[in-house]
C-alpha cells in the first residue's frame, strides 16, 4: 500500500459566519430505490457487470452506511474485457476540484478482499476528457467482511495523474475495471464527496444559473461564457477561482437558500447549487445567470423580483459583491412567456441597475428572440458567438472591480517588482517602473480588460536594475485605442506580475 499521500479533512458547514470548508457530494442517496439516476455504466466482453435500466448504477436497500442506499458495484474482471462506472451530481454539473482536499466514500464487502482486487478510480470533465486510472490500493489495504471502510483518497493524487481531463470542471468519478482475476465480487459505496478547506490563498467567484452559465450552447464548452471568464480572469490574478454552480433548468427558486419554504408548486432549494452552499466558498462576489427559465415556468414577475431580492439581501448581509444578468432573450411563442421575459428585461434594469449586467441589449430582435448570429439553433441557448458577448458584457462589468495591481515577490528575488503607472489616470502617455533582480528576457505588454493583447512595449533581453517603460495609448497598428481600462504585464522566465491603468481622454 502507498502512503505517500497525507491528507487532513474538514468538513464544517455554515450558512452565515466564518466558514472553513465545503463539500462536493456526489453520491449521498438516491431517490429511486432500484437505480442511481445521475450514472452511467459501460462493459465490454468478456468482462461482466451489474447494470440496471440499461445503463445505470444499481441501488441496494438493504446494505447501507446512511440513508436508505447505497450504489451496488458488482463486477467480473476478465482479460481482454472492461468496463466502468460514471458517477455524478445531481444535474451532472462540473466541478472544480482543485481547490478540494481529500475525495472519501464508505465501501462494504460481504466476504474479505484483498487490496490488490479494488477497481481502479479516475475522473472526467464536461468535455468527457478522463484524468489517468488510479489504483485504490494505493489508498485503501485489505477490505475485512463485513464492516464498513472509509476510504480517503487525497485530491493531490488526482492533479499528479491528470490526463487529459480539465480538474476545475470534473463531472463524474468513475470506478473501473483493476486486476483480471476472473472472479466475481461485490462492493457496497456510499457517501461519495470531495471536501476542501477554504482557508487558502484563493478569493473565489460562485456562480448561481442555469444552462448558459453551465455552458450549453457552447462548442467546445470552453468557449462557454463561464469558462472564458474564468481563464481570463485568473490570467490577470492567479489567486482567484470560479466556482461555477450552475445547472441546466435551474429557476430562481432551486438557488435560494437552504430552509426556504417556496409556494405550492414551486421547486425546493437545491443543497449543492443555491446560495447557502456558495456561501460555503467564503467568496468575494456572487454571480448570477438566470436566463429564462421562470418565464418559461410562467413564475410571476412578482416571484422572481422577491427571489432575486432574496439573493442580493443575503450577499449584502454577508458583504459580498454581487451581479445579476439580466433575463437573455428565447423563442418564444406563447405570448405569456414572452411578457413575463420582457418584464423581467425592464425590471432588472429599473431595480437593479447598480448590479445588473446586460445579457439583452444587441442580443435579442426586436421580438424578443435570439438574434440569428448568436442562436445555437435551438431558439433557447446561443453559440459560441453569443457566449463570447456574455463573456465581454460580464467581463467590462465586473473585472474592473476585481483586478488590480498584483505584486508577486519571492523570498530569493524581494525586490523583483512592478510599480504602479504614472501618471493614473493618463492622457496621452504614463510611465511603468520596475525592478529586475537579474539580467533576464523580458516581454512587457498591454491588454484590454477582455485580456486581448493591445501593445507589445518590449520582448527581449533586458539587464538587471530599476526600469521604465512608456506607454503613449498606441496598439501595435499605430492607432490611439479608446478610453478605458488596461492591463500592463510583465512576463519573465520565472515570474509574470501585472497592473491596472486607466487612460482617460
Amino acid at each position: 500500500m502507498n502512503f505517500k499521500y497525507l491528507v487532513v479533512a474538514i468538513c464544517l458547514f455554515f450558512f452565515t459566519g466564518t466558514i472553513l470548508a465545503q463539500e462536493y457530494s456526489f453520491f449521498s442517496d438516491s431517490d429511486n430505490q432500484t437505480y442511481y439516476d445521475p450514472s452511467w455504466l459501460f462493459k465490454t466482453s468478456p468482462s461482466e457487470l451489474l447494470i440496471i435500466n440499461s445503463s445505470k448504477f444499481p441501488v441496494d436497500v438493504i446494505t447501507f452506511h446512511s440513508g436508505t442506499n447505497s450504489l451496488k458495484l458488482q463486477w467480473k474482471s476478465v482479460s481482454g474485457g472492461d468496463w466502468g462506472t460514471a458517477i455524478a451530481a445531481p444535474g451532472w454539473p462540473g466541478r472544480d476540484i482543485t481547490i478540494m482536499d481529500t475525495l472519501s466514500f464508505w465501501i462494504y464487502s460481504t466476504s474479505s478482499m484483498a487490496d490488490s482486487l479494488l477497481p481502479k478510480i479516475y475522473l472526467e470533465d464536461l468535455s468527457n476528457q478522463k484524468s489517468s486510472k488510479i489504483n485504490l490500493s494505493e489508498f485503501q489495504e485489505d477490505i475485512p467482511a463485513s464492516e464498513w471502510m472509509n476510504v480517503k483518497i487525497p485530491i493531490q493524487a488526482f492533479i499528479d495523474n491528470s490526463g487529459s481531463a480539465d480538474l476545475t470542471r470534473v463531472k463524474t468519478i468513475f470506478f473501473g475495471q483493476g486486476i483480471a482475476d476472473n472472479q466475481q465480487h461485490t462492493l457496497f459505496i456510499d457517501d461519495i464527496k470531495m471536501t476542501g478547506n477554504t482557508n487558502n490563498e484563493y478569493k473565489f467567484i460562485v456562480i448561481l444559473g442555469s444552462s448558459t452559465a453551465a455552458g450549453t450552447g457552447a462548442n467546445p464548452v470552453d468557449s462557454s461564457w463561464v469558462n472564458k471568464f474564468r481563464k481570463n480572469l485568473m490570467t490577470l490574478d492567479s489567486t482567484y477561482r470560479v466556482i461555477n454552480l450552475a445547472v441546466g433548468g435551474y429557476t430562481t427558486y432551486d438557488v435560494m437558500p437552504t430552509g426556504f419554504v417556496p409556494p405550492n408548486g414551486r421547486p425546493l432549494p437545491k443543497q449543492y447549487n443555491n446560495i447557502t452552499y456558495g456561501l460555503s466558498f467564503n467568496p468575494v462576489m456572487i454571480l448570477v445567470n438566470l436566463p429564462s427559465n421562470d418565464a418559461a415556468n410562467y413564475y410571476t414577475l412578482t416571484e422572481q423580483i422577491q427571489n432575486y431580492d432574496t439573493l442580493i439581501s443575503i450577499a449584502y448581509r454577508n458583504d459580498i459583491d454581487i451581479y445579476v444578468t439580466s433575463p437573455q432573450p428565447r423563442n418564444f411563442t406563447n405570448s405569456n412567456q414572452m411578457n413575463l421575459l420582457l418584464g423581467m428585461v425592464d425590471s432588472s434594469f429599473t431595480l437593479y441597475s447598480s448590479i445588473a449586467v446586460d445579457f439583452w441589449n444587441g442580443i435579442a430582435q426586436a421580438n424578443g428572440f435570439i438574434k440569428p448570429e448568436y442562436n445555437s439553433g435551438d431558439g433557447v441557448h446561443l453559440n459560441n458567438a453569443g457566449h463570447h458577448k456574455l463573456f465581454e458584457r460580464m467581463s467590462q462589468r465586473v473585472l474592473p472591480v476585481l483586478v488590480d495591481v498584483s505584486e508577486i515577490i519571492s523570498a530569493t528575488e524581494s525586490y523583483f517588482q512592478l510599480k504602479q503607472n504614472y501618471p493614473n489616470p493618463f492622457n496621452p502617455s504614463t510611465t511603468i517602473s520596475f525592478i529586475l533582480p537579474k539580467n533576464t528576457f523580458v516581454n512587457f505588454t498591454v491588454y484590454n480588460i477582455l485580456g486581448e493583447k493591445v501593445s507589445e512595449l518590449y520582448n527581449g533581453e533586458m539587464s538587471l536594475g530599476e526600469k521604465q517603460i512608456i506607454w503613449n495609448g498606441l496598439n501595435d497598428d499605430n492607432k490611439n485605442v479608446s478610453s478605458g481600462i488596461y492591463i500592463y504585464r510583465i512576463s519573465t522566465p520565472e515570474k509574470h506580475l501585472s497592473g491596472k491603468m486607466i487612460l482617460q481622454k
